[in-house]
């Protein structure tokens, strides 16, 4: 009886390795595409980050040229003096000294005005007057500086002498200073020997007159 029965089959199990076989094979090439993916995400979002990165900083670095640009330009625009404003001075001068009826020359016209024997802006350029120079009967240290570029706490800007009487004597001088970055006049109608002694100009026009030139643009 035993030999007709046919031998056990084997198919079975070679079929049940092969379905196991490719359900791990799905698996693995799932987990492997899924780290792809992950990857492909990771690198987009660092090249979008460094592109915003890199946007960000040549807007700040447009910023920072444009907020420079502006700011050079406003102090081009505000300079203490210049040669638009020595104009400005001559013209004020010219009205100032009519009304005054007086007669001045000055370093705004391109002249050497002359205090008796003293030849400005030289006196102030060979250092005459270093040490002779008092205001308000205290010695004062001033410096011609004609474009308000030095670092001297008095830099005399412009400098203007005139006669009170038509017989050439009775001298006045005015010397328009930046002290300390403010708008002053000084005037002195006396000498002794070589000191030269000053005061503030009560002369309310000639003071609002240099003011506002050293002020504006």
């Amino acid at each position: 009886m035993r030999g007709k029965h046919a031998p056990r089959s084997t198919r079975w199990p070679i079929i049940i390795l092969i379905i196991f076989a490719v359900i791990l094979a799905t698996i693995t090439y799932g987990a492997s595409s899924r780290n792809r993916t992950t990857k492909n995400q990771t690198t987009v979002s660092k090249k979008t980050s460094h592109s915003s990165i890199s946007s960000s900083s040549v807007k700040s670095s447009s910023t920072s040229s444009s907020s420079q640009s502006s700011s050079s330009s406003d102090v081009k625009l505000k300079s203490a003096w210049n040669t638009t404003k020595n104009k400005q001075l001559s013209a004020f001068m010219s009205q100032w000294q009519t009304e005054m009826n007086q007669t001045y020359s000055g370093t705004y016209d391109g002249q050497k005005p002359d205090y008796y024997g003293i030849s400005f802006p030289t006196a102030l350029e060979n250092g005459r007057l270093s040490g002779h120079i008092k205001f308000d009967n205290q010695n004062t240290t001033v410096e011609w500086s004609p474009n308000a570029n030095s670092s001297a706490k008095n830099q005399v800007l412009a400098v203007a002498v005139g006669q009170t009487s038509s017989n050439g004597y009775n001298r006045i001088l005015y010397l328009f200073i930046a002290q300390e970055k403010q708008p002053k006049v000084y005037v002195s109608q006396t000498t002794n020997g070589e000191d030269l002694y000053f005061t503030e100009t009560q002369n309310t026009a000639l003071k609002d007159g240099f003011s506002q030139i050293y002020n504006g643009n």
